[in-house]
């Protein structure tokens, strides 16, 4: 508002005297009160500041591209949120599992799926933060998609089909990050961990629909459905690489990740 002449540039009224930027003001009165504040703030800024001959552009500070990205600021967002300790953020796509099943893994692993615990978190009023399912424990992600008395029933089925008795799933990070328990290739590695994303939001599913629609809670409908639903997703994103066949997918799906000189399919 003090400036006398209004189509000034910034070039016009900073200038450079032995490698320091000083301001070159021309004010219509001299500032005053607060402004004369600012403007002292303002000249110490800018004695850093170094006007060069090119073109004005915009530059985005939140990676070296100096190019804006929605990732990279989702990566600040995340590093303010939840430091730098925090579990991992990141989640790799997968080409196996449509994209509601990646949206919700990421979820999960980002606490973001709406348990109870969380719900009173946000100030939320419930009646109760115990297990809908077995009323015993808080809901927390991991007791709703883990280890709820009912739900690790079906994992413990779900590990008996998959032939891996000996490992655990006991924590969102070994049901949707890790690939424990199997030797696999690459393929083999990502029609694994699909098996385990589709299990997590089937679980949750049949969750909601015992809250909101009175459904009862059938462990054997809910194997069924993963079972045939991962098949579904999986063999019909993998029939170039990995031809899928029902018969053997529904005995040992392991077949699937292990090196294609290894396998040993149905007669």
């Amino acid at each position: 508002m003090l400036e006398s002449r209004k189509e000034a540039t910034v070039a016009d009224r900073i200038m450079n005297v032995n490698s320091t930027s000083i301001g070159n003001w021309d004010w219509s009165r001299p500032p005053s009160g607060r402004a004369k504040d600012y403007l002292t703030e303002l000249n110490n800024l800018i004695t850093s500041v170094i006007i060069s001959d090119r073109p004005d552009s915009w530059k985005c500070s939140l990676d070296t591209s100096g190019i804006y990205t929605s990732a990279a600021l989702s990566n600040l967002i995340n590093k303010i949120k939840y430091g730098t300790n925090s579990r991992n953020l990141s989640l790799p796509q997968n080409k196996f599992v449509p994209q509601k099943i990646f949206i919700f893994s990421w979820r999960a692993v980002q606490q973001k799926i709406p348990v109870r615990s969380e719900l009173d978190k946000k100030g939320i009023d419930l009646h109760t933060i115990l297990c809908p399912l077995c009323e015993h424990q808080i809901e927390t992600i991991d007791h709703a998609l883990l280890n709820c008395q009912k739900v690790s029933s079906i994992w413990i089925q779900f590990l008996d089909w998959w032939n891996q008795n000996n490992i655990s799933i006991s924590n969102i990070n070994d049901a949707i990050i890790s690939d424990q328990g199997i030797s696999h290739n690459s393929i083999g590695s990502s029609i694994w961990q699909a098996a385990k994303w589709i299990a997590c939001y089937i679980i949750w599913k049949h969750r909601n629909l015992k809250i909101f629609s009175g459904k009862i809670w059938n462990p054997a409908v809910i194997i069924s459905e993963i079972q045939s639903q991962s098949f579904s997703w999986i063999s019909n994103r993998s029939r170039k690489k990995t031809p899928i066949d029902w018969h053997q997918w529904l005995l040992n799906p392991s077949f699937y990740v292990s090196p294609p000189s290894n396998r040993i399919g149905v007669g």
